[in-house]
């Protein structure tokens, strides 16, 4: 196929391991080593990856290799000379020197500042010390200088090759890749997709850089509706949704396109076959932002909305009934999440606004511009109104603004911890584990789609099912589902960046495949639910959770998911606990974590990692969640009241206050409690 882009790696290991960058190799995309000799690569497996360190280390089916040897990274000082050897923009094996200039943290990674240049095709090159060691991997470059970059440490590599997470290049290459049962795409481009979420990247090989990407279900009569979120890379791009397909170069396309929305009929596959039907600018598009767009598809018209809002009707009928989805155009990076098509839709008027805000909002809008005449027809168009008037208006607007969107955010918040305590509340077999997760990451990622990560979950399943031999007793499952998770699919613990709150969001694992003990246990439990395999459950070891299996009559298993799935004794379970420093641990009589139990610790872990990383004020809502599912626990609000207390929200500190003197629970020195109360 085409060559997508050019990198740099080093071996490692004579026996066919070649450390590189991450993004080098991306996802669901073909790699091919290439030697000084000339010789020419495919490798058998990922050996290892890391997200967070953008670190991956491939396994080349040759021996012998000659290899590099690996520093000490941790010893490097600011000053010491150092060379980097790497392929820029294509040039092989170039070679410069330069300084260590210092050190910096991105997203809790820490990284070798470096007083030497970095372009495309230097990434995962090794960085030298005279003593030709490796003392790092080239990562990327400063958006500030141009003769400023970036470099992984070489000790960050080291974990990764002393617990390998293997994956053999067939499971890759479909790491990421279309769900082919729901989707088909066209036209060249990169298509890929996590779960809720397809992105696409590179020129489409239609007229215009158009590629095209099919949903399998058809509507089969009018009216139907369609809908989808998307963001774009850059705003001169231009991507979205398309309908009434003939599933090649005919179809209707709603998109944005270089700020504006446009609604456009393909008739073929030149410009000249193209009919753009209207073309217009909304202040109700978010630049820059995510975007939801909307086309309800009837006998006499096309209406298109963005946002919820009506910006386009159209009484074309040219084409009829077809297939629907997604397009991009140009050299369009997109996202695309939360697609939908309705093929029954209900009647319903749609909202349009019509207050003078609003109008006053479109004229501005629509005379925006940096020329003399934009600004020349916007002061016409709005008459008396002076600069002053517009000033007002703008910091009106950002405070107004900033107001609606912490509302919407409490509002959000307030219903997740309505939803959560609801699920809580049955009984034990009735709570389901995964909703209630997920309902943990849509706190803080409100366009979480629930429903998809459930179906996902459900086809991980029904792939064991496929792919294993389920004719064995539930040990035999078990291993199936050990070897499914870690050995063909790559998950693992986060090693190298444990305290990222994605470790602690079900969703973020799925797509990641890497997370804390407690959430690849919810996976590990849920995954065994769907599979028949009972009394599996969780085990609350302090400072790292466990899964058990105790099958009727038969050994119980402890089974270490943040470990590859390796499987403990309970001797082995209580020395784990003696490394998190606690002291008489019994595993063997320790007794299973409920569901209810299991999202207090999720919870728990975030809001001790935001205080960390955050501070108070941020862990407040993971505080309120804990308190949403139990009221009554007098800690937690002694914990709230406190937090309230010190960042200044004085009317909730005073609630719980006076909750807890209510109550007046045991251990809880009421005295002080009085004290506090009376200083508010």
């Amino acid at each position: 196929g085409n060559e997508n882009g050019v990198g740099t790696g080093f071996v490692i290991d004579s026996d066919g391991l070649v450390a590189t960058s991450l993004h080098v190799i991306g996802e669901a995309r073909m790699v091919e080593v290439l030697f000084a000799d000339g010789s020419r690569h495919e490798p058998v497996a990922v050996h290892a990856w890391d997200r967070a360190l953008d670190l991956a280390v491939l396994r080349l089916d040759r021996k012998g290799l000659p290899t590099l040897s690996l520093g000490d990274s941790d010893a490097l000082a600011s000053g010491e000379k150092v060379i980097a050897v790497g392929n820029p923009m294509g040039l092989e094996r170039s070679v410069v020197s330069g300084l260590i200039s210092g050190f910096r943290r991105f997203d809790h990674s820490r990284m070798i500042q470096l007083a030497i240049p970095i372009e495309p095709g230097n990434s995962g090159g090794p960085l030298f010390n005279p003593r030709a060691e490796v003392l790092g991997l080239l990562n990327m470059k400063s958006t500030l200088t141009a003769n400023l970059g970036f470099a992984t440490p070489i000790n960050a590599l080291k974990p990764l090759l002393a617990r390998p997470n293997s994956m053999t290049m067939n499971k890759w290459l479909r790491l990421g890749a279309l769900d082919e049962g729901l989707w088909t795409s066209s036209m060249g481009a990169l298509w890929s997709s996590k779960v809720d979420r397809i992105s696409v990247q590179g020129k489409g090989a239609g007229f215009g850089g158009k590629s095209l990407c099919h949903f399998h279900q058809e509507p089969s009569t009018l009216p139907y509706e369609l809908k989808v979120r998307v963001k774009l890379g850059d705003e001169s791009g231009a991507a979205g949704l398309i309908f009434g397909s003939d599933g090649s170069e005919r179809q209707y396309g709603f998109y944005p396109s270089n700020g504006q929305l446009r609604l456009t009929r393909f008739d073929g596959p030149s410009v000249y076959s193209w009919n753009i039907l209207s073309q217009v600018q909304t202040p109700h598009y978010r630049l820059g932002d995510w975007n939801t767009l909307s086309v309800r598809h009837e006998k006499d018209r096309i209406s298109c909305f963005v946002n919820g809002q009506l910006v386009i009707e159209s009484k074309d009928r040219a084409l009829r009934l077809g297939q629907v989805g997604l397009a991009k155009f140009r050299d369009t990076q997109a996202d695309y999440s939360n697609f939908m098509f309705n093929p029954t839709p209900a009647e319903k008027v749609p909202f349009e606004p019509d207050s003078d805000l609003t109008q006053l909002l479109a004229k501005i809008q629509t005379h925006l511009g940096d020329n003399p005449s934009s600004m020349q027809a916007l002061s016409a168009s709005i008459g008396d109104q002076s600069p002053d008037q517009l000033q007002d208006l703008a910091e009106l607007l950002e405070r107004r603004t900033d107001q609606i969107r912490r509302l919407a955010l409490e509002s959000h918040r307030i219903q997740i911890q309505k939803q959560l305590r609801t699920e809580l509340k049955q009984s034990e077999p009735q709570r389901n584990l995964l909703r209630a997760a997920l309902l943990v990451a849509k706190h803080d990622y409100p366009e979480l789609n629930i429903k998809a990560y459930e179906d996902a979950v459900n086809r991980m399943a029904g792939d064991i099912r496929d792919y294993h031999s389920t004719e064995g007793g539930e040990s035999d499952l078990i291993q199936s589902l050990i070897d499914f998770l870690f050995k063909e699919n790559g998950y693992h613990g986060s090693f190298s960046d444990y305290e990222n709150a994605a470790n602690s969001y079900l969703n973020k694992v799925i797509d990641d495949r890497e997370g804390l003990p407690i959430t690849l246990s919810v996976l590990f439990i849920e995954l065994a639910d769907r599979l028949g395999i009972k009394h599996v459950t969780g085990l609350p070891l302090p400072g790292h959770f466990l899964v058990k299996h105790q099958p009727q009559g038969g050994k119980v298993a402890l089974i270490d998911v943040f470990n590859s799935g390796k499987q403990l004794t309970f001797d082995e379970a209580d020395a784990l606990a003696l490394q998190y420093q606690v002291n008489n641990v019994s595993s063997e009589y320790m007794a299973s974590a409920t569901k209810r139990d299991i999202i207090i610790r999720m919870l728990s872990n975030l809001r001790y990692f935001t205080r960390s990383n955050s501070g108070l004020r941020d862990s407040l809502p993971y505080l309120d969640l804990m308190i949403a599912i139990d009221e009554e626990d007098a800690g937690l609000r002694l914990e709230r009241a406190t937090i309230c207390l010190r960042i200044g929200r004085r009317d909730m500190a005073r609630s719980d206050f006076e909750w807890l003197l209510e109550r007046r629970p045991e251990g809880l020195q009421l005295d002080r409690i009085r004290e506090a109360l009376r200083s508010l």
